[in-house]
Formats: C-alpha cells, structure tokens, sequence
C-alpha cells in the first residue's frame, strides 16, 4: 500500500489537468476529419460522393469519441469519490492519460483502412490498453482506501473494480479478435461498449 499519501498534490489540480488532457484529445479527434480537396468540376454529385467516401473518418471519429467521453466521466466519478491525491495516484492516473492520448492515432488509422482486419484490431487493442489502465487506477486507488471519502462503501468499490477489469478491456479484446472474421461485428461490439455505460452504466459506489 501507498502509505505515503502527500495533500500537497491537491486532487483539484490533478483533475483539472486531466480534463485538459481529455478536451485536447476529443479536439485532435475531430481534426483527423479534412474537408475533402475535389479535382474538376464541383458540384452537388461531386460533393456528395465526397462527403461518402469520408463516412469510415466519421465512424471512426463517433467510436473514438464516445470511448474518450467514458473514460472523462468514469474519470470524473473516481475522482468524486476521493478526499486526497498522493505520488502514486499521480503516476497510474498519468498512465491513464497516456494511453488516452494515443486513441487518435488508432483512430486515424481505422478511418483510412477502415475494411481492413488490421486496422480495426489495432483500435481494439489501443483501447483494451487504455482500459485496464484505467482498471490499475481503480485497483490502486481501492488498495490505498485512505484516499477514499469516509462514506465510500468499498464492498461496491470492489464490485466496481471488477466489471472495470472485465467489461471494457474484455469487450474492446473481443472486437480486435473478431476483427480477423468479420471487420463490421467488431465495429458493432466496440459499439455496444458506448451503449452500455450511456443506459446501463456503473453507478457510483456511495
């Protein structure tokens, strides 16, 4: 256990940071989406085929979007369950935002092979990443429970921490495995993940 828990990294800063980090990422998201160049003559057809031929980019960009908007708002609810920060929490949270970081550039690649096993199971498994680190922050954070408000019922924080491990990282797996039998099903597993935390979500664990 981190016995070590240090208020002066106040939990504030370390989420205001974070959520800097976050808005960044989302921003670098959309930007991968360029306004298609068209050579001769330009007109409703041409514009329309145009924007077509960017679907795959907008796919892309709606999966990684919502895949970054859950990690803000489980990041957000971990943190409201906190009274305090300390160096290691620092360290797994930035571990966490490390692997966040680097979703645009999966997400780049799957739009522009967008039918390619590939590029959908190098997306699954950027995310598989980026999941169970975001399980390691929970697992570190139940295993320091000074860090915890009082009124944190860790029985359900553990419950939590489980369907951390199990759920994301296992459906994001399974997407990149499937990719190599059928490219379109792993976009629809990796779907189901959005899906799930917008109507069924983890609930707090107070």
């Amino acid at each position: 256990m981190d016995n070590y828990i240090q208020p002066v990294f106040s939990k504030q800063r370390l989420e205001a940071f974070s959520d800097g980090v976050i808005a960044i990422i989302i921003t670098l998201l959309v930007l991968e989406i360029k306004v298609p160049h068209i050579n001769g003559e330009i007109n409703f057809n041409t514009l329309i085929v145009s924007l077509f031929h960017l679907i795959p980019k907008f796919l892309s960009w709606a999966l990684s979007f919502f895949m970054v908007l859950i990690m803000w708002v489980n990041h957000h609810r971990i943190f409201d369950d906190l009274k305090s920060s300390s160096n290691g929490l620092m360290w797994f949270n930035g571990l966490l935002l490390f692997f966040i970081s680097f979703v645009p550039f999966p997400t780049a690649f799957m739009g522009d092979y967008f039918n390619q096993p590939l590029s959908s199971f190098f997306f699954g498994i950027s995310l598989s990443l980026m999941g169970l680190s975001f399980g390691f922050l929970r697992l570190y954070i139940y295993s320091n429970p000074k860090l915890l408000k009082e009124e944190i019922d860790l029985s359900k924080y553990k419950s939590m921490l489980i369907k951390t491990f199990l759920f994301g990282p296992l459906f994001y797996l399974s997407g990149a495995i499937v990719s190599f039998v059928n490219v379109h099903i792993s976009y629809c597993i990796y779907a189901l993940v959005p899906v799930y935390f917008i109507f069924f979500g983890i609930k707090k664990s107070n």
